[in-house]
């Protein structure tokens, strides 16, 4: 049986691209996933009133922080006449939406998790009003601002008084130029 050239070389030419292509989509899903885990807000069930707590905390396990892009969200500039814009959307804890419950030194242990190497704090603010603390830092990554939500909790008289020494939200936030 005689098997025609033109054939044998299409079916080469076939099985080269699809090999090439192949390649590219796993760079692509790669640097998806990368994305996904520092963008994405993990919700429960598609009405995304509930985010999942859990896949977060494993995210904040897992990072590889030199694939972080600390790319500013379009989509979340709420705040028109701050500087500051929202970054880091898959790690943030929101006290509102999906409160945490920890201890101050963890925050600050989750925040150098995924933050650059060499930041360098230049600065604290504590908002009363909100009862939120802001750390600012600086890197050669840019500059961020980290909020920290202070857990409400009930005295021995059951009155409704704030622990800054439990932190129930984690924002992170990066300085436009």
């Amino acid at each position: 049986m005689k098997i025609n050239k033109k054939i044998i070389i299409v079916i080469c030419l076939i099985g080269i691209i699809s090999v090439g292509c192949s390649k590219k989509s796993e760079e692509n899903n790669k640097k998806l996933s990368t994305q996904n885990i520092e963008n994405q807000i993990p919700y429960i069930g598609e009405n995304k009133d509930k985010i999942d707590n859990d896949i977060i905390n494993e995210r904040y396990k897992n990072v590889k922080k030199e694939e972080l892009t600390y790319d500013i969200q379009e989509y979340k500039k709420e705040n028109s006449y701050d500087n500051y814009k929202n970054i880091l959307c898959g790690f943030t804890y929101y006290s509102e939406i999906n409160p945490c419950s920890l201890t101050y030194e963890q925050a600050i242990e989750l925040i150098k998790k995924v933050l650059p190497d060499d930041m360098k704090q230049v600065d604290l603010t504590i908002d009363e009003d909100v009862n939120k603390e802001y750390i600012y830092y600086e890197s050669s990554k840019g500059n961020f601002r980290v909020g920290l939500c202070y857990k409400y909790e009930f005295n021995d008289e059951n009155v409704q008084v704030v622990n800054k020494d439990r932190i129930c939200g984690i924002d992170y936030s990066k300085l436009e130029k």
